[in-house]
């Protein structure tokens, strides 16, 4: 009897227990539902859009191939995002090189993996030179309203054009405004967009010594002393390579480091990217591998293809692959990490190292605080009319990638020359990441369509 008792007890208690597991999984599955309820669902189905789409502009020619990632933010505000969407599309090589007697292009084609390197170009001012000077700025070192001559001595601020008998006349000296770190950062400086490279290179040739020039140096001290100042400070949007030269410069100064390894320090560790770097041509390691899946660019005037060192002329003739305006490489993949860190307000929640990680463990990685991102992502009192913030475009006329249906305002973009885009809507906690090279073989391709109807498929998916 004393048995029987005791069973039953057993058994009343057993039932107490699954009762309260049922009601916890209950609670558990409701709270899920909720949450759910309070964001967007993404229409995978619409998503055949976007494919039809990439594909449409392989078979037009305007690139050989792309990588799409569409990420959106962690619930809990601080874990790696959700990549909704990665898929690769095309080739991401259709010759190796042009024949020196034909002229013919040698086909080889490579198809395009999810996990391709990309250049990416000017995307480089915003994930590389901006990332890296936000550090600076929430760091104390540098401040946005400082006169760049504080940090380059002898930068040469503008001038008004007033002939002498105007200065007579009128009885006042011409006006001279110093230029900010700000109006470098928003493209409101008034230097020119860029520099003619053979121009630049034959001018500093003439003055080289027999062991040779240091051209990074050289250009530095163009910019401060002989580059025209085109509009008054903060009067004008130009959009121009110089401005983020002039910032890396500034960078460099301040922390007597070169960019690509403080921003390496500072940033891609931190993040633990698995293929993000600049290549310093001048360094005797390269910083990739021999397998690495690098997406070549274009095929150069002796018939060789250009893999893994950067198009843009400035940044691999004159700064030696390592440029505050290009220079950066970088895959869909890590660009989800950056994006993620930048939609939680400069952090992200990581699988911890070694065992550790693979039981489920997570390391929290502050690499901004987040009035820093919020400042940088904002456009600044002032310079509403211009569109930018501060390193990212909002509503300039080159934020093509925005798309029409985003959030106005709350959108922040930048794109490159060889074919890669990145946009974030901040409201929605999306990132649209699109990497072509439409540049390859010939620079004959054109992906500014191609990134409106992706960023535009993409805002239509979210439900």
């Amino acid at each position: 009897m004393q048995e029987s008792n005791s069973l039953i007890v057993r058994m009343k208690r057993t039932a107490i227990i699954i009762s309260a597991i049922i009601a916890a999984a209950v609670a558990a599955w409701a709270v899920r539902q909720a949450v759910a309820g309070r964001r967007p669902t993404f229409d995978t189905h619409r998503m055949e859009k976007a494919d039809k789409a990439v594909l449409r502009a392989i078979d037009d020619g305007q690139t050989a191939g792309a990588v799409l990632c569409v990420v959106k933010r962690a619930d809990d505000g601080e874990s790696m995002g959700e990549i909704l969407y990665l898929k690769a599309y095309g080739n991401m090589q259709v010759c190796s090189g042009c024949d020196a007697v034909s002229g013919e292009l040698n086909a080889d084609t490579v198809a395009m993996p999810v996990d391709a390197v990309f250049d990416l170009a000017s995307v480089s001012k915003c994930l590389g030179t901006t990332l890296a000077f936000m550090r600076l700025v929430e760091d104390g070192l540098v401040r946005l309203d400082d006169n760049v001559s504080r940090y380059i001595p002898g930068f040469e601020p503008w001038v008004e054009d007033l002939s002498p008998k105007e200065q007579r006349r009128q009885k006042r000296k011409p006006e001279r405004i110093p230029i900010t770190v700000k109006q470098l950062l928003t493209h409101t400086s008034g230097l020119p967009a860029a520099i003619h490279v053979p121009t630049f290179m034959a001018r500093y040739d003439e003055y080289r010594d027999t062991v040779g020039i240091n051209y990074r140096d050289s250009l530095v001290a163009y910019l401060a002393h002989d580059a025209a100042r085109l509009s008054k400070p903060g009067e004008v949007f130009r959009y121009s390579c110089l401005n983020f030269i002039t910032l890396q410069a500034i960078l460099e100064r301040v922390t007597g480091e070169r960019l690509d390894r403080y921003a390496a320090r500072e940033i891609f560790r931190p993040l633990r990217l698995k293929n993000t770097w600049y290549n310093a041509l001048d360094d005797d390691e390269r910083p990739y591998g021999p397998d690495t899946p690098i997406v070549p660019t274009e095929v150069q005037e002796d018939g060789t293809l250009l893999r893994g060192e950067v198009h843009d002329p400035t940044a691999r003739i004159v700064n030696r692959g390592v440029s505050g305006n290009a220079g950066l490489f970088s895959t869909a993949e890590d660009m989800a990490v950056m994006a993620s860190m930048l939609m939680n307000g400069g952090v992200v929640s990581l699988p911890a190292d070694g065992v550790a990680g693979k039981l489920g463990k997570r390391e929290r990685v502050r690499v901004l605080s987040r009035r820093a991102v919020e400042t940088f992502f904002t456009v600044p009192e002032g310079y509403e009319q211009f569109g930018r913030a501060l390193g990212w475009d909002v509503g300039s006329p080159y934020a093509s990638g925005n798309g029409d249906l985003f959030t106005p305002r709350r959108t922040v973009n930048h794109t490159g020359y060889t074919g890669p885009s990145i946009v974030i809507d901040l409201d929605e906690g999306i990132a649209v990441i699109l990497l072509a090279n439409r540049v390859h073989p010939c620079d004959t391709g054109n992906v500014g369509r191609l990134r409106i109807e992706i960023a535009d498929i993409v805002a239509s998916a979210l439900e």
